[in-house]
């Protein structure tokens, strides 16, 4: 394009309307059109009311490669409709970090469009944010994530995430598997609290699934009734998506067994144990979130939650004689995940590691006695 004349598009209320779109004084939208050869090749909006940022937007349009002018929220709405098929669990993190934190503090910023979005943006962005290591981590990755979707449908031109180092030295909070006398402390409390058998019964069978199949909370809230046959829970491994069936112990099968059917739920085709199928995943899960903290303060076990009953079930396997990619299939996750958590407590790792050192230690020894012994002779 040669030529690019930018106006004003006169809102209706606008009192210099009568003054023609060349009438720049008022705050009414801004437009372009192009013009090469004395004809009008484009006409476009450019999405803002600010004459200086109109100026740049409109020389952005001469380049062949000019990017789409996106506003943010609706880039960050495309993104979060492609993420639909991810857990909820995973889509409720995303739009916490990019609709409820990052869209605000934008327009706090007066950035409107995901163009705008540079690395100057994004460092104030996070510093303010004040987050633990790996949580920040977390959120970097989000963000590049999300400006590489940006990118690949040209509303950016670059990827400014990507410059950003994330943290380092980032450790995870140690988790130590549960001891026998915390476990039953849990399982006691879940047997008292609460004002009636209702309630008791559904932690008892919950803090059970937890202890003998590992599963994570949202699984243990929407498990259906299906999934158990003839004293086997049905799993999938994370490798292949394969089936395996894991036996349960009598003491779990029967606090199942003895489950009241959830309130509201058709007592004769009940899908679920612990919900009536009518409200949300998330209303679910975080009713038994509810319950839980109410059994595991009860128990005066210190740092008690669900998750530690993973690394308990993983620590028992792999003590028991079991390997890294048996721990990857129980608890549904991939065996590097599996070796990047639990490697430490595989004992037979240990024990070569110790035969090793010991091992390397004699012949230093060895070698360093016939040193001794040419120099006395």
């Amino acid at each position: 394009m040669s030529q690019m004349m930018i106006w004003r598009r006169h809102t209706a209320k606008c009192p210099h309307r009568k003054k023609g779109r060349d009438f720049l004084k008022c705050s009414c939208p801004l437009w372009a059109d192009g013009y090469a050869n004395g004809q009008r090749t484009l006409r476009v909006s450019l999405k803002t009311r600010d004459y200086a940022r109109a100026i740049k937007r409109a020389a952005a349009l001469d380049s062949p490669d000019a990017v789409v002018h996106k506003p943010l929220g609706e880039a960050i709405a495309a993104y979060l409709l492609n993420c639909q098929h991810l857990n909820e669990n995973t889509q409720r993190k995303y739009r916490n970090r990019l609709k409820k934190q990052l869209l605000p503090f934008c327009k706090a910023e007066d950035v409107e469009l995901v163009s705008e979005l540079g690395l100057e943006v994004l460092d104030k962005f996070r510093a303010g944010r004040k987050l633990a290591g790996t949580t920040a981590t977390r959120e970097l990755e989000t963000l590049r994530h999300f400006l590489s979707f940006c990118q690949d449908r040209r509303w950016i031109s670059e990827n400014p995430a990507k410059k950003i180092k994330p943290p380092r030295n980032v450790r995870p909070k140690e988790v130590v598997p549960y001891t026998a006398v915390e476990v039953a402390k849990i399982l006691e409390a879940a047997s008292s609290i609460g004002q009636s058998d209702y309630e008791r019964l559904r932690a008892r069978a919950a803090v059970l699934l937890f202890r003998h199949a590992a599963l994570r909370i949202s699984d243990v809230a929407l498990l259906e009734r299906s999934r158990i046959q003839k004293g086997e829970l049905l799993m999938h491994t994370k490798k292949t998506g394969g089936a395996i069936l894991l036996p349960l112990p009598d003491e779990l099968l029967a606090a199942l067994e003895a489950l009241p059917i959830p309130h509201g739920a058709d007592p004769r085709n009940s899908r679920y144990f612990f919900i009536n199928g009518t409200g949300s995943a998330r209303t679910a899960i975080s009713v038994l979130e509810r319950c839980l903290r109410s059994v595991f303060k009860a128990s005066g076990v210190v740092n008690a939650r669900a998750h530690r009953f993973r690394h308990t079930m993983a620590t028992n396997i792999l003590a028991n004689g079991g390997t890294i990619a048996d721990v990857a299939d129980v608890l549904g996750i991939s065996e590097a995940v599996a070796s990047k958590h639990y490697a430490k407590w595989n004992q037979d790792r240990q024990n070569r590691i110790a035969a090793l050192m010991k091992a390397m230690r004699a012949g230093t020894n060895r070698a360093r006695s016939k040193k001794l012994l040419v120099i006395a002779s």
